[in-house]
């Protein structure tokens, strides 16, 4: 597991991308698309737009929400995978599930992550896995919807903050070594 430090947990108080007030704005158009958070998962879904991932946890600004029905109802035909995160952490069992995510939206499939816990960090491991040119969206509380364009530069940060978490079993080199499987 990797635990949130005071320098990442400055680093995720800020948005790490633009910042727009309407998800359709924020989607413009057809790229590999993922969501994470339980609000910007229904309000992009509910908008029309089919992300190939989306992660929830039924919960928005830590409260229990009712939301995991209408995800699941709005992402039917999704596969589901669960992964269990808690709070300011980003476990093993997290990573192998975005890793799992990828793989299968990469061969087509629209997939859903439930956590149980939290989502919040996803968004990291996503920036790495995920193929350059791909977009992630999360909801900033009191700003909007963030759009996280990947591309290299926003990988080596996300590793960079990766190295400098508390480690837990969750080594920097089986990290590596999830990406390098996902380049193949």
């Amino acid at each position: 597991m990797l635990k949130l430090t005071e320098e990442v947990r400055e680093f995720a108080k800020k948005p790490f991308g633009r910042v727009f007030s309407d998800v359709r704005d924020a989607v413009e158009g057809r790229e590999f698309l993922v969501c994470v958070g339980d609000i910007v998962t229904i309000t992009t879904l509910r908008a029309g737009f089919k992300p190939k991932i989306v992660v929830f946890d039924g919960r928005s600004l830590r409260r229990e929400i009712e939301s995991i029905d209408e995800i699941r109802s709005l992402s039917k035909g999704y596969r589901e995978l669960t992964a269990k995160n808690p709070a300011g952490c980003i476990t093993e069992d997290l990573f192998e599930c975005v890793y799992e995510a990828v793989r299968f939206a990469s061969k087509g499939e629209n997939v859903r992550i439930l956590v149980e816990g939290e989502e919040d960090l996803a968004v990291m491991p996503f920036v790495t896995l995920l193929p350059s040119g791909s977009v992630i969206l999360y909801g900033q509380p009191s700003e909007g919807v963030v759009r996280v364009d990947v591309n290299d530069e926003r990988k080596v940060i996300i590793l960079r903050l990766f190295e400098s978490m508390e480690s837990y079993g969750v080594t920097l080199d089986k990290v590596k070594r999830w990406l390098n499987e996902g380049d193949r």
